[in-house]
């Protein structure tokens, strides 16, 4: 019989997250933190990393700077006040952590409306996602130099509102339709399929995306009717591993865009990302394994 207890490890660990979460503008220690998971201070930094994928100070650093940025779309208050808040000695202290978190300083992300689709944005971790991280994703990618690489596949341009962008919603159907045709394409070099997926802009109400399930070929001498060609450049990739639950991604997201890139020393490369996976392991099937790629410098 399988065990579904959550192992006390997590439970502690789940804890400290709570307490930092409704302690964001509060005055607390790693030592503080490590007396309530009930371990000693160096023990307690080890396990935290081990199990978030990042250092405790990291962590608690990158949610108040990203409770900052709701702030700072939220309302009036003052950027300073803000700054304060989340635990800043001065208004210049925070910009200058804002910018290395964000890209931008505070008064340009609240006059630019940055926030839907900013990936940069650290999520509130919950006991769900510690049980995905460490049952279903490889924490860390496998970084290759990947080669030129030619696609057919069938493409979607997507103009929704934010709470309209369900890549699940919206990217089944036309990997369905896709799978139907998938017979059609010639010159395939590579028994996985791919969808790509990328966000072109974004705007205060509405994102612009497009969809492309596809299959990597040889050459285009033969594109059948209504489907559309591309060609990834050669390009570094961080590929992770995902199983699980396909729409469990959401959380292997959090933790490559707000855990591992961060600490990692990269940055993204301006090219899609996708999924790669055998088109019987689709990232629409209850039970999937699947490679979710970045282009990376």
């Amino acid at each position: 019989m399988r065990n579904n207890a959550i192992p006390l490890t997590l439970q502690r660990i789940q804890g400290v997250i709570d307490y930092i979460e409704d302690h964001l503008q509060a005055e607390f220690g790693i030592r503080d933190l490590a007396d309530l998971a009930g371990m000693s201070h160096w023990h307690f930094q080890r396990v935290f990393r081990a199990t978030v994928g990042e250092t405790v100070k990291n962590y608690i650093r990158r949610r108040r700077l990203s409770w900052a940025a709701d702030r700072l779309l939220a309302g009036q208050d003052s950027v300073l006040d803000i700054a304060l808040d989340a635990g800043f000695d001065s208004n210049e202290a925070f910009t200058r952590a804002f910018r290395a978190q964000f890209d931008v300083s505070p008064r340009a992300f609240r006059s630019n409306r940055l926030a839907p689709g900013f990936p940069q944005i650290k999520p509130q971790i919950t006991q769900a996602y510690l049980e995905h991280l460490h049952r279903n994703v490889g924490l860390e990618p496998h970084i290759e130099a990947m080669k030129e690489i030619r696609l057919i596949g069938i493409k979607a341009d997507l103009r929704v509102p934010h709470e309209a962008f369900d890549l699940a919603e919206l990217g089944r159907p036309l990997w369905q339709a896709f799978l139907a045709r998938l017979p059609e394409i010639d010159h395939r070099t590579d028994q996985r399929a791919a969808l790509l997926c990328d966000i072109v802009s974004s705007s205060e109400t509405e994102i612009r995306a497009f969809i492309m399930p596809c299959v990597e070929v040889s050459g285009f001498s033969h594109v059948p009717e209504g489907m559309v060609t591309l060609v990834r450049p050669p390009l570094k990739t961080a590929s992770f591993s995902h199983a699980g639950h396909g729409t469990a991604w959401e959380y292997t997201m959090h933790y490559i865009f707000g855990a591992w890139l961060p600490c990692s020393g990269y940055v993204l490369n301006d090219a899609p990302a996708f999924f790669r996976f055998l088109p019987d392991q689709s990232p629409f099937d209850q039970e999937t394994n699947l490679e979710y790629c970045i282009a990376i410098k």
